[in-house]
């Protein structure tokens, strides 16, 4: 269950697009996929086993180009002894309180490494979980890549500074419903992100029943391919899938499709706001 302060609004944007931080919930999904789909296979016996010596490999590359430590001073990977010592609890411990650059770097590094023990259905895991906390970054092949940068991040909180209320409480609604953990909403949210610039229509034109294309109208200078541009990705939100019109059930709407209009809703009431002559605001 979200926390209150997601469900009512009140959670920095940081926290909705994790950029340039982990939470403590994302690195703990993290480390478990990692102990799930490696560390755990690791077994405790008087037989040496090929996956022993694969992760043995693994930990001592971390150990040597990782973490620039003596190789000599290499604990054992698990014993039934000192688990304290063991490279294990020296790697988990480093996971749980190193920058959170430092755990992607971690996680890159096994990615790349050359025996491959994160597997295919690791890297789906790993970007499943980074999904759900809304983490501003992807696991793409062996690399981990940004996929919501600063701009965007800006682009949403210029949004939410919005000086009318209608508008402001739409794109809070729709940024609560795309960073809920436990039941995100994308279709709803894609809904309130767009009702946002609906609301945000009548107060260029003074008319209560302003379109959006009234209110392109009345900013200056647009060009027209940009005021089709608007047009064309309203028809979007009103045809795909039904999201306005509960055409369907359950459209496939995504993560991506969510966050994309939030961040592109958020910019164009920006725009509007600042390129239009708007009538008195509600506040």
């Amino acid at each position: 269950m979200p926390k209150f302060s997601q469900r009512h609004g009140y959670s920095p944007l940081e926290q909705a697009f994790q950029r340039e931080q982990i939470d403590e919930a994302l690195r703990t999904s993290l480390w478990n996929i990692l102990k799930v789909f490696i560390w755990d296979k690791y077994e405790i016996s008087d037989y040496y086993t090929e996956i022993n010596k694969r992760i043995e490999g693994l930990v001592k590359r971390l150990w040597f180009h990782f973490f620039n430590n003596d190789l000599d001073a290499l604990p054992a990977f698990k014993s039934r002894y000192n688990e304290e010592k063991q490279s294990y609890h020296r790697i988990k411990n480093f996971f749980f309180a190193c920058k959170w650059f430092e755990a992607y770097d971690l996680i890159e590094e096994i990615s790349t490494d050359v025996d491959n023990l994160l597997s295919d259905q690791a890297r789906a895991a790993l970007n499943l979980a980074l999904e759900k906390h809304n983490a501003a970054y992807r696991l793409v092949g062996k690399t981990i890549v940004e996929i919501t940068d600063q701009n965007e991040i800006a682009a949403v909180e210029d949004g939410l500074e919005h000086p009318d209320v209608p508008v402001r409480t739409h794109l809070e609604a729709a940024l609560r419903m795309l960073s809920d953990k436990e039941t995100p909403d994308y279709r709803n949210s894609i809904k309130e992100s767009i009702s946002a610039v609906e609301a945000a229509c009548p107060l260029i034109t003074g008319d209560k029943s302003a379109s959006l294309g009234d209110a392109l109208k009345q900013v200056k200078h647009l060009h027209p391919s940009l005021s089709q541009a608007f047009t064309k990705l309203y028809g979007y939100t009103s045809d795909y899938s039904g999201i306005r019109h509960s055409l369907v059930d359950d459209p496939n709407t995504s993560y991506a499709d969510a966050k994309f209009m939030l961040v592109t809703c958020s910019a164009f009431v920006s725009y509007l706001k600042v390129n239009a002559s708007s009538v008195e605001l509600t506040t």
